[in-house]
């Protein structure tokens, strides 16, 4: 109950921070139910993913057959939401055996994603500097609107992001930075774009999905290698 005898001024940063707190509370609440749906289904989802995991896991896609190989960009991963470096490590080793260089942005856990753009910003710095070449931002659900942030902040580091799973809401891209879109069947409401590539599969497991890996090395090897201007 709020103390009436206190200072207006600290009752005003009292509710602040209350209205604060429950701000992103119902963020957090609304990311997980866009992201993993209605806990009701929640069981039903995890036997499909499991279904999904066995019935690909023989797929050629894994052993980097009927897929183009890579010419070397560094591509940084960005999880999605209750995602982290460790959920995307089959990726990057994939994405390693296929010709390019993974770079992970050293996040435990996505709980917001207006907390990635530190890490991410410093991550793609890093590695297109190292290696001389613009970025490929790879980024899943949530992540889209951290590598959509700082792609048009860091405009000399990367030249394409690759939205696998489109979050709710994007914040504005800039036209010098290419989108593309790896997209499920099952996200119904996701906004169609000319540039959508759709597969099947669970929304959770695109990571891994061996249709979604496929595009991506489709699309990774059809974006021009851009270097670094020499200033």
């Amino acid at each position: 109950m709020p103390d009436k005898g206190a200072p207006r001024g600290e009752r005003r940063a009292r509710n602040a921070q209350l209205s604060s707190g429950f701000d992103k509370a119902g963020r957090f609440i609304g990311e997980t139910l866009g992201t993993f749906g209605l806990p009701f289904f929640w069981p039903y989802a995890s036997m499909r993913a499991v279904t999904e995991l066995i019935l690909n896991a023989a797929d050629p896609v894994y052993r980097g057959h009927e897929i183009r190989y890579g010419d070397g960009k560094p591509v940084v991963l960005v999880p999605g939401h209750l995602a982290g470096d460790v959920s995307l490590a089959p990726l990057a080793i994939w994405l390693d055996a296929i010709g390019y260089r993974p770079v992970k942005c050293k996040i435990a856990v996505n709980v917001d994603d207006r907390a990635l753009d530190g890490p991410l910003a410093a991550a793609l710095r890093r590695a297109s500097r190292r290696i001389g070449r613009k970025g490929v931002l790879v980024a899943f659900d949530t992540g889209v609107r951290a590598a959509v942030r700082v792609a048009a902040e860091e405009q000399e580091h990367v030249s394409d992001v690759i939205a696998v799973g489109l979050p709710d809401h994007l914040p504005k891209m800039q036209a010098a930075v290419r989108l593309h879109v790896i997209e499920t069947s099952r996200r119904i409401a996701a906004p169609w774009r000319e540039d959508m590539h759709i597969v099947d599969g669970s929304r959770t497991l695109l990571p891994v999905n061996p249709a979604a890996l496929k595009i991506l090395s489709e699309i990774l090897r059809e974006i021009p290698i851009s270097l670094l201007d020499a200033g």
